[in-house]
């Protein structure tokens, strides 16, 4: 896969994830985003992963950069048709090795863990996006969407 496309498709993921205009996304969809524009796909299948920001409806589950990796790799099946039990398989170790290794960088794959408020309440929110824990959201993208990447080219 050609490098230049792949940083091109980063840098404009993250550009969406930072942007605080109407064409801001999420961090799953900024993950998802990333894997779509990789695969060659219309972007505007992020709407998919709308749900999923804020530890999934913002109740601080699991970290959208994490579901955006699950979502990017199902899109990566559906779009070259090569689920089978082989693909499956590896696919899911190499989820489950991103996953641990996020945690072990991280510290954990939950939201409310790795940011530290409640993005479930306005006021819990307005405080996230204040703090500092709002930019290492952008580190969390970042690093999901190198560590994916061996996915896409599957």
């Amino acid at each position: 896969m050609e490098n230049q496309k792949i940083e091109q498709a980063k840098a404009h993921a993250l550009a969406r994830f930072a942007d605080t205009g109407p064409d801001r996304i999420n961090c799953s969809q900024a993950v998802l985003c990333y894997a779509l524009e990789v695969m060659g796909q219309d972007c505007d299948l992020v709407t998919l992963a709308a749900y999923f920001g804020g530890g999934i409806a913002s109740m601080g589950e699991a970290c959208g950069a994490v579901t955006g990796a699950v979502l990017a790799a199902g899109a990566r099946d559906y779009f070259t048709e090569q689920q089978n039990p082989e693909t499956t398989a590896a696919t899911k170790a190499a989820l489950q090795k991103a996953m641990k290794g996020f945690a072990e960088k991280f510290g954990s794959c939950r939201c409310l863990d790795l940011t530290g408020y409640d993005l479930s309440t306005p006021e819990g929110f307005a405080a996230f996006k204040m703090s500092e824990a709002h930019d290492r959201c952008q580190i969390y993208v970042a690093w999901m969407m190198d560590e994916i990447t061996p996915l896409l080219e599957a």
